[in-house]
């Protein structure tokens, strides 16, 4: 494999590569870190990488070279490089969730998704930069800064798993992994020409990971190709994804665009249709209130301080140990001084309108389930986020990713163009829990239909 193109290889073609002799687990791993050099060699070009510790992955790929002579049977992503979030704890190296005030937090031990990760054969090359404590979608951290978008300078990558998003999209590594908590790893896969998938809630272990909220966090895969995508979820959950048996019936949630965004809107419904071909599985959907009931159904400001301080509880290298601590300190990203003042000052799950909170989940996952009953689809199609990535510093509007986060249901952001600027288009498709079936295989035909 050369190194043009291990750039925009998929995991299959680098698994064939070195299955087929035609290139080693440390070429792969150098390839990598040539890439970070380069992008970096007149300074951080994205900011996409808060830790990266080169000599270890070295030597885990030598190992894996090894492995392979030794005739070992080699597995699922044996000698593959990646990137992990900055809010996943990886034995040995730091935890910090995208804030200088956790810089010194080194985890004890890894997470059982990297435990699975590792069980598979992939090599870690270090830490990506995030959303500082992943309370956010625009990449602003008091660790590193803004990370910049893969696509066009000076604009948002998404958040929280900005730098899991830029790093794959600016061709470090072929897979990252993020979290979705309100949509923190499909946003920034929309926002850089990528796959990403939220997996329904409780499929992949949260353990190991700074919490921003337990009810709705989850971890998930950014990557260039939906196979990959396929392959990685399985790694992640323990379960086992195949094809649907059933056709594509796709629903157009009718507020979910924004009349001023006719490239967003074009793309999305353009990708509808080839979707579902000449079957005619196609239907637009008026629900005006879901917008209102997702954003009312968000259980983050109730769980996010308690969580975290209960996280930081045993962490004595962290220099604050709550939320409330971090806002005194005063050494946070300036945009997320209003955020982290409210939700440090929040009653939080003590308060009687916690239970109301996890009530409203249920009810309007409830009423997602009645919608796809009566109009008989196993599909809800939008844009990921009704606008184009803002440039840093402004806040970011149009979010539609909170639906799937505060009902549990999977979602996954399928790349679908981009606008006369040139920056990407993401459609997101919304399934009931347990379908990541037939988002993985719409996610397949729509890299096949553009081939």
């Amino acid at each position: 494999m050369q190194y043009a193109e291990y750039l925009r290889a998929s995991l299959s073609d680098m698994t064939d590569a070195l299955q087929q002799g035609a290139t080693t687990a440390r070429e792969l791993t150098e390839f990598a870190l040539r890439r970070i050099a380069e992008a970096d060699q007149n300074g951080p070009r994205y900011n996409a990488i808060t830790w990266l510790f080169a000599d270890q992955a070295l030597a885990a790929a030598t190992e894996s070279d090894a492995r392979r002579r030794r005739g070992e049977a080699p597995r699922r992503l044996e000698g593959i490089p990646l990137l992990i979030k900055d809010n996943i704890a990886v034995q040995g190296w730091p935890t910090s969730a995208g804030s200088v005030l956790l810089r010194h937090v080194i985890a004890e031990q890894d997470a059982p998704l990297v435990t699975a990760l590792r069980a598979e054969g992939a090599v870690l090359l270090g830490k990506t930069a995030m959303h500082e404590l992943a309370a956010g979608i625009t990449g602003a951290s008091s660790l590193s800064g803004f990370t910049d978008n893969a696509w066009l300078a000076g604009h948002s990558p998404g958040g929280s798993s900005s730098g899991s998003a830029v790093a794959v999209a600016a061709g470090y590594v072929p897979l990252a992994i993020g979290t979705d908590t309100a949509g923190s790893v499909r946003i920034p896969a929309a926002f850089n020409h990528l796959y990403g998938l939220r997996m329904t809630h409780g499929a992949i272990s949260i353990d190991g990971i700074v919490p921003l909220s337990p009810s709705q966090d989850i971890p998930g895969a950014l990557v260039r190709h939906p196979a990959d995508l396929r392959l990685v979820s399985e790694i992640l959950s323990g379960q086992t994804l195949p094809p649907p048996e059933e056709p594509l019936r796709i629903g157009v949630w009718q507020e979910g665009f924004a009349p001023e965004e006719a490239a967003i809107n074009q793309a999305v419904y353009t990708a509808v249709t080839a979707l579902v071909g000449e079957t005619g599985n196609q239907q637009t959907i008026a629900f005006p209130q879901l917008e209102t009931l997702a954003a009312e159904a968000s259980i983050i400001p109730w769980e996010f301080a308690e969580a975290l301080a209960e996280w930081l509880a045993d962490k004595p290298q962290a220099e604050s140990r709550t939320l409330a601590e971090v806002v005194a300190s005063g050494r946070h990203h300036p945009q997320l001084e209003a955020v982290f003042t409210a939700r440090a000052n929040h009653p939080g799950k003590a308060s009687d309108s916690y239970a109301i909170q996890q009530l409203r989940q249920r009810t309007l996952y409830q009423t997602l389930v009645q919608l796809f009953n009566q109009r008989k689809i196993n599909l809800l199609a939008y844009p990921v986020v009704k606008h184009p990535p803002v440039r840093h510093g402004e806040l970011q509007p149009g979010s539609n990713a909170l639906v799937a986060a505060v009902t549990g249901a999977p979602a996954i952001s399928i790349p679908v163009g981009f606008t006369a600027q040139g920056l990407p288009i993401g459609m997101e498709l919304l399934a009931l829990r347990g379908r990541e079936d037939l988002l993985l295989q719409a996610a397949e035909q729509m890299a096949a239909i553009g081939r």
